[in-house]
């Protein structure tokens, strides 16, 4: 659906998008959007006067029906050998990609808020990575445990990169005047 170029070496490990149960609200919406007025319509014989208006309607729910689906494949996680890629549609015109190397990681914590998220097993992964204010959050993702783990284990098998080692600076001598 779309390219990201990965780095030299670099291959992709795992590849994470939100839950399909994410999508039962826009699709309840949707059902409810098209089902109401043709009901209406049609249960009291309103239909044939309103045939274009009832049909561009429908057009319009089902383009919204679209829209959510679309940015519901757009917006996506990618985990590499070497850095973690945030992916994150909120339109089709508004793209924001965040990405930070793996050995940058401080934290990963998740969290499964609500009754809908505890009972269909998603929630967002939270990760602090030094260098950047806010946390990268993988959001309604399924199985968050199992994500947050996943992240640890790939971040324990980096080696960090050493900081530089400076050179000691020589020690530097004072000659005292000579006292006659």
């Amino acid at each position: 659906m779309f390219k990201f170029d990965l780095l030299e070496n670099e291959k992709l490990v795992a590849n994470y998008r939100q839950t399909e149960a994410v999508l039962f609200k826009p699709v309840l919406l949707v059902f409810i959007l098209i089902y109401g007025p043709w009901y209406f319509l049609l249960k009291y014989e309103l239909a044939a006067s309103y045939d274009r208006l009832l049909l561009f309607w429908t057009f319009l729910v089902l383009i919204y029906a679209i829209n959510k689906y679309a940015l519901w494949l757009l917006n996506v996680y990618l985990i590499t050998s070497k850095r973690i890629i945030i992916i994150n549609y909120k339109n089709i015109f508004n793209k924001q990609v965040l990405e930070s190397p793996l050995e940058r990681i401080l934290n990963i914590s998740f969290t499964v808020k609500g009754f809908w998220a505890s009972l269909f097993s998603f929630g967002s992964v939270e990760v602090q990575v030094a260098g950047l204010p806010e946390p990268m959050i993988i959001k309604k993702v399924a199985h968050p445990s199992e994500v947050k783990d996943f992240l640890w284990k790939l971040h324990s098998q980096k080696p960090f990169m050493a900081a530089p080692v400076q050179p000691k600076p020589k020690p530097t001598t004072i000659k005292a005047p000579r006292v006659v």
